[in-house]
């Protein structure tokens, strides 16, 4: 029986997962971890329960998440202007570097999982695959919904992050 081609996503998926989070843990990175400054990033400061929400982890989790993270320089706290009683965590500088080691990460799975495929192939896949998310979020299954509200259902972990 021929495999689905769900099933051979979802094994990409995961073995790439895997493998980057060995790499990860040579950087002394958790994968929530990466999950929260990818969110900083893109979405700019939160606080610690949108945090916690997006990345997809319990806020206990997030708060010893944080504590590690600000131990490394990764984010720093702040109180919010408006409402003394939130505090927003915000990307510092040495996170933003962290991030541009996970996005070597990144690029040295491409480089792996690409060997052997040729550049127009390469496209192909690209077309194809954003063809199908296409299709998906036109059903009526997902009218209304943005991708930003299917990362969060998602995306626990840093899922959204790559």
């Amino acid at each position: 029986m021929e495999t689905s081609t769900f099933f051979s996503v979802f094994q990409l998926m995961k073995f790439m997962q895997y493998q980057s989070m060995k790499r990860m843990e040579k950087m002394d990175l958790k994968p929530s971890q990466a999950g929260v400054l990818f969110s900083l990033k893109h979405w700019g400061e939160q606080s610690q329960k949108q945090l916690a929400e997006r990345v997809g982890i319990t806020p206990p989790s997030m708060t010893v998440a944080l504590r590690k993270m600000e131990e490394k320089g990764y984010v720093t706290r702040r109180q919010d202007e408006k409402d003394q009683r939130v505090v927003k965590i915000h990307l510092a500088p040495k996170g933003e570097e962290c991030i541009e080691g996970i996005q070597r990460v990144i690029c040295e799975m491409e480089e792996i999982v690409y060997q052997g495929i040729s550049r127009e192939e390469i496209l192909l896949m690209k077309r194809l695959l954003t063809e199908m998310k296409n299709n998906l979020l036109n059903s009526k299954d997902f009218k209304g919904v943005d991708m930003d509200t299917i990362i969060e259902k998602t995306c626990p972990s840093a899922r959204g992050n790559f």
